[in-house]
């Protein structure tokens, strides 16, 4: 899996899966991050056979070190 991210003004890109529900955050995972957009910002993810009912968040952080933008996607593994 490749995500792609357009942004401006971007210090660096973390890539966070966790569990859907409530109040799951806490146990997200960190899948990877990017600090180098000078080729745009992306993550590329071999998960494996993993089954998915997750968020993926990405989380942008700014260059003032204080400002952060976040997007999830919902994942879902559809069953044969």
């Amino acid at each position: 899996m490749t995500i792609h991210v357009e942004g401006e003004n971007i210090e660096s890109v973390l890539f966070w899966v966790a569990p859907t529900g409530t109040e799951t955050w806490k146990e997200r995972e960190l899948i990877g991050y990017d600090i180098d957009g000078s080729d745009g910002w992306s993550l590329s993810w071999e998960f494996g056979n993993r089954k998915f009912h997750d968020h993926i968040t990405v989380q942008a952080l700014g260059m003032d070190g204080r400002t952060q933008a976040n997007e999830s996607i919902n994942v879902h593994t559809l069953e044969e």
